[in-house]
């Protein structure tokens, strides 16, 4: 279960571990000094490929403003970046061989943009134009604007528009034939943008932890919207096809995918703690468990015990193997065009198995940095040794409270 997961990595977080040779996550701390978690970027070069550049990019999507400006910068000048972020088959354009799959799949997106339409209404204004959605979809996610850029057309290649009729405001595709009217499958399609029952989108556990512990939530920070921001990962529905395949539980699932290095339920046991541990510690709790965090993340072992809740090595493949199999063969093809810089940025624990890909198809690593992603100055701190000590006996006990409960149920 998630829960004696989580209590493992708890109970053994404060071990030493002999470090791996191809290690992408490393914490440093130093009592009453620093606390850091570092994780690494690695430059790749390729005989086969002159002047030609990958960079595997770990990140971690809770963390240092200063964190995520540094990854920023590395990655600025930087042809193309590919991103992690499973997201519906919808949101990523319309195709189809025959007439009927283009239809369905044209309906299906006209629908993913009339959701989105309605959200950017209630948390800003009703976009006027498909133009004005692309823009303002920024106020519900960075990574909206890219996928608003790839399903602006229908399935016959013909831009969707917003049409307006008094209040009420629809996505609107011409039909196959591209011309207002017609019949059939050259008949137009208007999908309504309903925000009657509807609620601005709340923030995830995972931005609100970050809220928590006085950090940056990842897609807050960084540039998704940037035209050369390409996602690179399986679409939700073959992601829970593989998973229903294998009859592993999608419970967690979309949690931990909605940006989310960190299991669903250590998130929600330091949720409930920083308030209660606040008042006790005198307003010095984050610091605490930011430590306790940068010493669990740092573990060299920490995601594969953390991938055995998906199932026995099987969900995690899923969600490690393949995921990175979808992004080697958009590397294949990106390959073929005149870039000269790729980064990949994906969660640390997605970069063992990529780095392995890589060197098997040529390429060698060259140039290492390591970034900070979270640090603690502790002499600038009023945390205690005591106060350490009781926060991490905090989380043990209501981690494994979580598991009595769980074995009972």
């Amino acid at each position: 279960m998630l829960e004696s997961i989580l209590m493992l990595l708890m109970a053994t977080a404060f071990q030493a571990n002999e470090e791996p040779e191809s290690v992408w996550l490393r914490s440093s701390v130093m009592p009453d000094v620093s606390a850091e978690l570092l994780i690494a970027s690695r430059r790749y070069t390729n005989p086969d490929f002159q002047d030609r550049n990958i960079w595997l990019v770990g990140v971690s999507h809770i963390g240092d403003g200063a964190f995520y400006d540094s990854i920023s910068e590395l990655m600025a000048d930087h042809d193309v970046i590919l991103y992690e972020s499973v997201m519906e088959e919808a949101s990523r354009g319309a195709s189809g061989d025959t007439p009927e799959e283009k239809l369905r799949n044209t309906n299906a997106s006209m629908h993913w943009l009339a959701h989105l339409a309605a959200s950017v209404e209630l948390a800003d204004q009703a976009p006027a134009s498909m133009d004005d959605l692309e823009k303002r979809s920024i106020v519900i996610d960075r990574r909206m604007v890219d996928a608003v850029r790839s399903t602006r057309s229908d399935a016959w290649g013909h831009p969707l528009g917003i049409a307006r009729n008094g209040n009420q405001s629809g996505i609107r595709s011409l039909g196959r034939d591209g011309l207002p009217g017609g019949e059939g499958f050259d008949s137009d399609l208007l999908v309504p943008v309903v925000i009657e029952g509807r609620e601005i989108p709340s923030k995830g556990i995972q931005e609100s932890l970050a809220e928590g512990l006085k950090l940056e939530f990842q897609l807050a920070e960084l540039p998704y919207e940037q035209s050369n921001w390409i996602v690179s990962d399986m679409s939700w529905e073959t992601l829970q096809s593989r998973f229903q395949e294998e009859g592993i539980q999608l419970e967690g699932l979309s949690g931990m995918l909605e940006g989310s290095s960190l299991p669903a339920g250590l998130v929600k046991v330091l949720m409930r703690l920083i308030p209660i541990l606040d008042m006790m510690s005198g307003g010095t709790v984050t610091d605490g468990l930011k430590v306790a965090l940068i010493e669990i993340l740092g573990r060299n072992d920490a995601i594969e015990v953390a991938m055995k809740q998906f199932g026995d090595g099987v969900g995690g493949e899923i969600l490690i193997n393949e995921r990175n199999a979808v992004v080697m063969e958009d590397l294949k093809a990106i390959l073929q065009a005149d870039h000269k810089d790729i980064s990949v940025l994906y969660g640390a624990g997605h970069m063992e198995d990529l780095d392995i890909r890589l060197k098997t198809t040529g390429w060698s690593p060259v140039e290492e940095r390591w970034l900070p992603a979270i640090s603690v100055d502790l002499k600038e701190s009023n945390l205690s040794p005591a106060e350490m000590s009781m926060i991490r006996t905090s989380i043990n006990m209501a981690l494994q409270r979580m598991a009595q409960q769980s074995r009972a149920q």
